[in-house]
This record gives structure tokens, sequence and C-alpha cells, in this order.
């Protein structure tokens, strides 16, 4: 195990630095990092849907699209980031409890805090959340990363984030302002945030005895900044092309929300697009495409992905609860 602490606060870098380590290293890492003001996207998200995108002009807010699933987040200084990535332990992408024990457990025993484990992939105190975790299966290795909200600014973290209570007015742990909290706001004894971000640190060290540190070389800075230009600073990783397609219906599942775009012609799917804060192994191209000249109805949505593993595309979720989308009355 290798830990590092990124010296970097641009969210383009520690984002790239992930799949840099992942790809060019047979070694199992713990990255603890803090941010400048960003939003960080999950990888099946229509940005522009997550997104005010006024405030992120005018304020210079990064915008990045992780690999994994799952939520958009805000970031800023008051903001404590970790990626844990290990070998494949063979768990399903939806089990969470491997990197949350680890951090409840600091919070808990080190800051003093009664927090849990709650919804799909968050930790709360009293129901409201300050850390939201993602998962992502790659290269025979486990990426898990998340967030400390430690003393994030709440007003930017609204202003900066859309809300639209009426798409998934049933997910109870959706985060917006009402429902998100700072540890700072429940600590027993004033803690700034570098103490807490090196209480964090010494932790790591302590949980995992036969770790090293390791500091980026020369050569792993340029790589990652090479990744960044080629990719995580672009505008087609980041936002993609805009969707001209009118938003057919939307529905939300205790694995995630999904949200489905489409034209049709003769109750036919002619252009279709999926988005949704689901985590999944697969590339949801592949069930977008199984669905074009599909009639617009379940029986036939199942039938047009009978042949594909769907759980690899939208983990918990189950081909017929997906499916059930096109019964509109």
């Amino acid at each position: 195990m290798l830990l590092i602490k990124s010296e970097s606060t641009d969210a383009y870098f520690n984002i790239a630095l992930e799949e840099y380590l992942i790809n060019n290293y047979d070694e199992e890492f713990f990255i603890i990092a803090v941010n400048e003001p960003s939003i960080i996207v999950g990888s099946n998200q229509y940005t522009y849907d997550e997104i005010n995108a006024l405030y992120v002009k005018q304020n210079n807010v990064k915008v990045v699209r992780r690999l994994s699933g799952g939520g958009t987040v805000f970031q800023d200084h008051g903001n404590i980031n970790f990626s844990h990535i290990y070998f494949d332990d063979g768990s399903k992408l939806n089990d969470f409890s491997k990197v949350c024990d680890i951090i409840l457990n600091f919070v808990n025993s080190k800051m003093g805090i009664d927090a849990k484990f709650a919804g799909r992939n968050d930790l709360v105190i009293d129901d409201k959340k300050f850390s939201g975790h993602a998962r992502l299966r790659l290269n025979g290795k486990i990426l898990h990363h998340g967030t400390l909200l430690f003393s994030s600014n709440m007003t930017s973290l609204t202003d900066s984030l859309k809300f639209n209570p009426e798409k998934y007015a049933d997910r109870s742990l959706r985060s917006n302002h009402q429902r998100v909290t700072n540890l700072v706001e429940h600590l027993p004894q004033s803690i700034s945030l570098e103490k807490t971000y090196d209480m964090f640190w010494n932790y790591l060290r302590s949980i995992f005895p036969e770790s090293k540190v390791y500091v980026l070389n020369h050569e792993d800075v340029d790589n990652v900044k090479k990744l960044v230009a080629d990719k995580y600073s672009t505008w087609d990783w980041n936002y993609g092309s805009e969707v001209n397609l009118p938003l057919f219906n939307t529905a939300a599942h205790k694995y995630g929300n999904f949200e489905i775009y489409l034209e049709s012609d003769n109750n036919k799917i002619k252009q279709i697009r999926i988005f949704g804060d689901f985590f999944s192994k697969e590339n949801m191209a592949d069930i977008e495409n199984a669905l074009i000249g599909c009639e617009i109805n379940a029986s036939a949505a199942k039938n047009a992905l009978k042949n594909l593993d769907f759980n690899n595309y939208m983990s918990g979720i189950s081909l017929e609860e997906f499916v059930a989308i096109f019964n509109v009355d």
C-alpha cells in the first residue's frame, strides 16, 4: 500500500491522477487531497442538467467528469477528498462497506462525532450527509473515492448545483443544502481543517502499518498533466455534446436515479440517451444502441435488451425495473 498526499489543489489533476495510477502501477494506493472550488460529475450524468452553468462561468468553478458513476458533488478548500485504489476483492459494485467503515471509524473515534451509514452510499450525521462515495471496477482493481465535508461553503454548493425537487421527489438523500452538513458543525471542540487533514493522514498510516508514503516524481507529474490536457480538462470529456432530445421520463431507485431523453417515430425509438447517478461497469451506449428501432413499451424494451448482462450497466437495478420507465400512460 502506498499513501499519497497530493500537493495539487487542481481537480483536473487529482481526478486524472486516479486513472494514471490504476493504469501504470501494480500497487494499492490511498490518496488524500483538497481541491479548489470544483464540481465533480458522475460518469453517467448529463452535465448541463446538474450544474448552474451561469454561476460556474461567473465564478470560474472547474467542472470535471470522473470515471465512476454516482451523483454530482461540489468541492472546495473546506472539503477533504480521498481515493482508495485496491485489487479487486470480488465484492459487488454497490457494496461500499470496506472504505465507508474506514471513514466512519475515523469520524466516530478520532473526531468524536456520531456518524452512520445511510442510503446507497452516504455517511450521515442526524440524517444529514457529510460524505458521499463512488466506486468503479477497472483493470482488475477497484477505485473507491469520496468526500468529507468539513467546512465547505454551503452557499457556493447550493448556487453551483441544480436541484429539481419534482424530478426525483422520492429520493431521500438527494444532495441539496437542506440535506448536507459540515463536520465542523458537530465537533465537540474546535479543530481546523489543516489539523483534521493531518489527523486523517496519521489515521491512515496507523490502520495501514505496512504502507509507505509515496511522493509523485517528475515523470508521474508530467504524465498526469498530459492526461489532464488530453482528457480531463477538455470540453468533450466534461460536458460532451448537448442533448437536443426531449425528456421522455425519469425514475428513482434506491440504487440510482435515471432519466431518458428520446425522439420517436411511429411509436418507435429513433434516438435515445440515458443518464443518471447509477453505477455501471459497461458503457451505456450499448443499451442505447440496442433500443434504437424498439417500440416504446416495457415488453419490447426488455426483449431488445435480453442478451445483455443488464447488471453491468445499472448495478443493483434489474432489467424489469429499468424497462418499466417505458410504460407511460
